[in-house]
């Protein structure tokens, strides 16, 4: 309906109602056109302008693949093999046995051990006796070690000097230098030689490899002691536990190093055999 028919009493004080009425009505008409006005404002804004400018549509997300398998790094070339070394004959191998061995350790004092000639066949006999329990030392004089065997204490209570032991530090000291895959390798190298001169000694039929694992293995089964007591024997001093005395010459040479000292040893002696191919078990 026309909103001026709509009747309104003026206030007390105020104009005549022709004037008032008069004035009212246009007040209340503009009043309704400003609430048309912003409803109308408020309906384009909030509808007709989301309706006219859309949201902008999402961008559609792109499927997620899994990642490639990372492929496997190109293969590293294995390095050349060295050219083979031609040996000499056995009889005048020792030039390039000792140059060859000395570069297994920068340990001044190995220059000691690499004296003399017939060096393989020296190498050999040496491992043979040691793998039949015999005492190597007569063919190594060169290794003996400065200052004599001495006990302290007095019966039955004779234990060994442990100054005695510590002359062998220099033997174990130069064996732990040793390069272990060198030395391995030097006696892949070697071997064509030490089987001539294995067969030189008897044995034209046996791989002299046979031997040097008899005499790491006879090495290995000697035990560690720690402090054992002995006594005076007829000419050496033996061993009071019966068990130590019935070792071999070759395992008691050993045990003479202290037990310090064989460990040491034995590590290096394991280490090597195991690089030219000594089964663990063994």
């Amino acid at each position: 309906m026309d909103i001026n028919d709509v009747g309104l009493e003026p206030p007390l004080g105020e104009p005549e109602p022709d004037e008032a009425s008069g004035r009212s009505g246009r007040s209340i008409a503009w009043l309704a056109g400003a609430a048309v006005g912003l409803a109308g404002f408020a309906a384009f804004w909030f509808y007709d302008r989301g309706a006219d400018e859309p949201e902008p549509a999402s961008e559609p997300v792109a499927a997620v693949e899994a990642p490639d398998e990372p492929e496997p790094p190109p293969a590293v070339p294995a390095p050349p093999e060295p050219p083979p070394v031609e040996l000499p004959v056995l009889d005048e191998s020792d030039p390039v046995v000792r140059n060859l061995a000395a570069a297994l350790s920068a340990h001044p004092d190995l220059a000691a051990w690499l004296v003399g000639d017939r060096m393989i066949r020296r190498f050999v006999v040496v491992v043979d006796n040691v793998a039949n329990g015999r005492n190597p030392a007569e063919h190594l004089p060169f290794m003996r070690p400065e200052g004599r065997f001495d006990v302290i204490g007095e019966p039955p209570d004779l234990r060994i000097d442990p100054r005695s032991h510590q002359r062998y530090d220099l033997h174990a000291g130069i064996v732990a230098s040793l390069d272990t895959s060198g030395a391995a390798a030097l006696y892949v190298r070697l071997e064509p030689l030490m089987d001539e001169a294995y067969a030189e000694l008897g044995y034209p039929d046996t791989p002299f490899r046979t031997a040097l694992e008899r005499a790491v293995v006879h090495l290995l089964e000697a035990p560690i002691v720690e402090d054992p007591p002995v006594l005076p024997g007829m000419v050496f001093y033996e061993h009071t536990d019966p068990r130590l005395r019935s070792l071999t010459p070759a395992q008691q040479q050993l045990l003479g190093m202290g037990p310090e000292n064989v460990r040491r040893v034995r590590a290096k002696m394991r280490a090597i055999a195991a690089e030219i191919g000594v089964a663990a078990g063994r």
